[in-house]
């Protein structure tokens, strides 16, 4: 197995090892902590990362990275003045991985391990987390959400197994939030749902006593221009201040846990050169008004959880804190008070994270490269398929081997390695089925050996059957966001999502679906048809979503030309640890493309970002005229709330330099990406409305078919199917779900109508009288006296078959199946 957990902390790290049912916290050689902090220094040939680099910070910013977490998955990257070059988040936590590995004092090589990673983390963070892995030199990087890590941490810790329960896990860290609902059920953990918050921690709460404390305090002392943007940019005067002030004041903060109020002491001088000698006192109502909205922004989110799944809070064990930041008494209280919710603080937050890791590690194998043992050598002679529980609450578990292949005459038998346990030699069938007894917390390994009539050792395909006794496993991890196709919407002439995973489902997953080309390709053209999948809610516009992976097919990759309404069969899987396949195939030229991505980076532009809330600024306004006409002052109103939002946004990506040391850009991003979401569930309602009024339209038009004599048994069975699940799917207010069941209507009532004679021969009569926009007039003429004789003759067939031959005469805009822009899949 994997064994080997790492928390990858914003201030903070640790390396644990599951070994024999039990989990070791490795401590750091020199200090003897079991935390390394996460910060990165660079003095001349040598790199430092932990203590010393952090005590390197204040003195030389320059060369020292910290927090870096926070901009995981991001373009930018961090300029060391020492090297002369610059290194990118992933880089600075490869070191930081490297480092944990010295904590291993067993003498063994960390080739694999499970990394933590926030819940709210999206898939390029994701992806950046496992790459850091391997720049550090591990073989099998494998990722766990911290909020299942420290349900596994406590759930594994307490003495009385939970046979059924479920709490809330609430983890503030230094750098991000998360709040996960976890259930047990018959000894398995499952994560229902969650929230989060990547930009919110104690880091933030250090920033926030540097804004509004430090910063007022230095400019009625002295004479300063532009201090806090003097601070923030790399290349300002007062740069090497703000790092300063922010080691200062996280030690300020630390000291508030225990104390009424603490100091902060530091040397600067103003824009004239005059010498300041800084000394202020924070009390701790001063700390706890500062962070009071932001602890509130975290139990909104709470609220959240329980409101979508209509959980009371009776009906919840505990919330379970987690994360450096909980040691704030002020959280603790606040958060236990206002959910009306029993606090649990029974797990040393530092250290749950990794310990869970490391739980999760023991039941994941490692499959990496490696010299081959003897049995792996021999080429099996018998090949079993076989099925048990990695952990378990009970004495017993139970077991099942498939077998394949001829097996008369040959026998099985299983020990427990501890000679605790023998099966004895039974005959092997087909299926072979047992209880194997487990020692208590402990690690139990079986192995499971074949024989002939002889006795002979027969090579199977079977490892060592490994069972931990009194823990906890996990089921899957959730997709924290909806994964999506981006698909077009001919009658909008829009693109828009159709969701492929929602939100919550358990990982890994696999899915097939065929849809139809929307254009038609041309063999050598430019014209491309594009698979693009993307991340985030599946009822937001394609924009405010964030791509993931795509294929893209151009016109020169073609052997044939890919005709308009030909489909294609998509299949995408997600891995465990959210690698994205995509599979395209077209089935009209007989050709297959294929991709893997784990994308790692993604890019703000300062620059873009202010158009961008430029441009949503500009939109709402028509949003707001629009609610008000219709006198839906309510959302008139959240709609003028959203516009001060965004307003507020400008400003501030307009005070960012391009040099910006903080993270408050992609903040920004994150926060513009949430308002437009809430422009469009504010606006969307309008189209809702128009297509459940044309939902009740086509159905009442095929209710109508229904009665007519050319209905069958069949059509009113596949009417009564369609109808099924209406309420549901007209609940979701998802477009594209409900025009799916429009077009369902519409194609039964042209079946049904297509076998009445009156509707061909109407059919034929409209198309006859608009001769003159034929394509081909000389061919439409010979069709419509082909067409009378059919009437006349009444050969209803032929007339159908004249019918259709009339309708492909028209142009593309008649027929009202335009060739349009978009992805050119719908």
């Amino acid at each position: 197995m994997i064994n080997f957990g790492i928390d990858l902390g914003t201030t903070n790290s640790a390396i644990a090892k599951f070994e024999k049912g039990k989990v070791e916290v490795f401590r750091n050689p020199v200090s003897l902590k079991q935390t390394l902090p996460s910060v990165v220094a660079f003095r001349k040939n040598r790199i430092i990362v932990g203590d010393k680099a952090r005590e390197y910070l204040e003195k030389d910013p320059k060369n020292v990275v910290g927090a870096f977490k926070r901009k995981m998955g991001t373009t930018d990257k961090y300029p060391i003045a020492s090297l002369g070059e610059s290194k990118s988040p992933t880089e600075l936590s490869a070191y930081v991985l490297k480092e944990l590995k010295n904590f291993v004092h067993t003498g063994e090589q960390v080739e694999a391990a499970v990394v933590t990673i926030p819940a709210s983390f999206d898939t390029i963070q994701a992806n950046a987390t496992k790459q850091a892995g391997y720049e550090a030199g591990f073989e099998q990087v494998m990722l766990l959400q911290e909020p299942i890590a420290a349900s596994l941490a406590y759930a594994n810790k307490e003495d009385e197994a939970f046979e059924k329960g479920q709490w809330l896990v609430y983890d503030l860290g230094g750098g991000t939030f998360d709040v996960a609902l976890v259930r047990i059920e018959n000894g398995e953990m499952k994560v229902i749902d969650h929230e989060g918050d990547n930009f919110l921690g104690g880091t933030d709460f250090d920033k926030l006593i540097v804004e509004n404390i430090v910063i007022p305090y230095l400019e009625k002392e002295g004479h300063f221009e532009n201090l806090e943007k003097e601070m923030k940019s790399a290349s300002g005067r007062y740069n090497k201040l703000y790092h300063i002030l922010l080691k200062k004041t996280e030690e300020a903060k630390i000291l508030l846990s225990n104390n009424d109020s603490a100091e902060i002491e530091f040397e600067t001088e103003d824009d004239d050169g005059a010498d300041i000698d800084g000394y202020l006192s924070i009390s701790r109502s001063q700390f706890e008004a500062l962070i009071r909205s932001e602890i509130q922004d975290t139990v909104d989110m709470v609220d959240a959880i329980l409101s979508r799944n209509s959980i009371a809070t009776k009906d919840l064990k505990y919330i379970l804190m987690v994360g450096g930041s909980t040691y704030i008494p002020f959280v603790r209280e606040f958060v236990g008070t206002e959910l009306g919710i029993s606090v649990n603080c029974n797990i040393d937050p530092t250290t749950a994270i990794a310990v869970g890791a490391a739980f999760y590690a023991g039941t994941k194998p490692k499959n990496i490269a490696s010299t081959p043992s003897i049995k792996e050598l021999q080429t099996p002679q018998l090949f079993i398929k076989t099925a048990f529980q990695k952990t378990s609450q009970d004495d017993e578990e139970y077991f099942i081997a498939l077998t394949e292949g001829n097996i008369k005459g040959y026998f099985y038998r299983i020990t427990r390695r501890d000679g605790g346990y023998d099966s004895g030699l039974k005959p092997l069938g087909n299926r072979v089925s047992e209880y194997l007894p487990l020692l208590k917390n402990a690690f139990n390994q079986f192995d499971f050996k074949a024989f002939d009539d002889k006795n002979n050792l027969i090579a199977t395909n079977v490892d060592t059957i490994g069972i931990t006794q009194g823990r906890y496993n996990v089921v899957g991890q959730p997709i924290p966001n909806d994964i999506c196709l981006e698909v077009d919407d001919l009658e909008s002439q829009q693109t828009v999502l159709e969701v492929i995973f929602e939100k919550n489902s358990i990982l890994p997953t696999k899915r097939t679906l065929v849809k139809e080309v929307t254009k038609t390709i041309r063999k050598g053209s430019e014209e491309r048809v594009t698979i693009n999948v993307v991340e985030g809610p599946s009822y937001a516009l394609p924009s405010a979503n964030q791509t993931i992976g795509f294929i893209s097919v151009s016109g020169k990759e073609l052997t044939r030309d890919l005709v308009k309404g030909s489909d294609i069969e998509i299949t995408l899987e997600m891995s465990e640890s959210r690698d994205l396949m995509i599979n395209v195939y077209l089935m009209l030229t007989d050709q297959e493309f294929e991709n893997t991505f784990n994308p790692a980076e993604r890019h703000v532009n300062i620059n873009r970002l202010s158009e961008e809330l430029f441009k949503l600024y500009d939109s709402i306004n028509p949003e707001i005229q629009e609610a008000e006409q219709q006198e839906n002052f309510e959302a008139a109103a959240e709609l003028s709330t959203i516009k001060k939002e965004i307003r507020s946004l400008l400003m501030k990506a307009k005070r960012l330099t391009e040099d910006d040391v903080t993270d408050e850009k992609f903040q920004l991003e994150d926060q513009k990406r949430k308002l437009a979401q809430r422009i469009d569930n504010l606006t969307r309602d309008k189209h809702i409305i128009k297509i459940k009024m044309e939902y009740f339209q086509a159905k009442k038009l095929c209710a109508e078919s229904i009665d007519y004599e050319e209905a069958t048994d069949d059509d009113r069975k596949r009417f009564e199917y369609i109808i099924s699940d209406e309420k549901a799917v007209l609940t979701t207010n998802s477009r594209l779900k409900i025009q799916e069941k429009i077009d369902q209507f519409y194609d039964l009532r042209i079946k049904i109508l297509w076998r009445s004679p009156n509707f061909v021969m109407n059919l034929f009569y409209i198309y006859a009288a608009r001769k003159d926009e034929f394509t081909n007039k000389k061919r439409g003429e010979e069709l419509i006296k082909q067409g009378e004789e059919a009437i006349d003759n009444e050969t209803w067939d032929k007339l159908r078959l004249i019918v259709n031959q009339l309708y492909s005469l028209f142009p593309k805009e008649i027929q009202q199946t335009i060739e349009r822009g978009g992805t050119g899949i719908g």
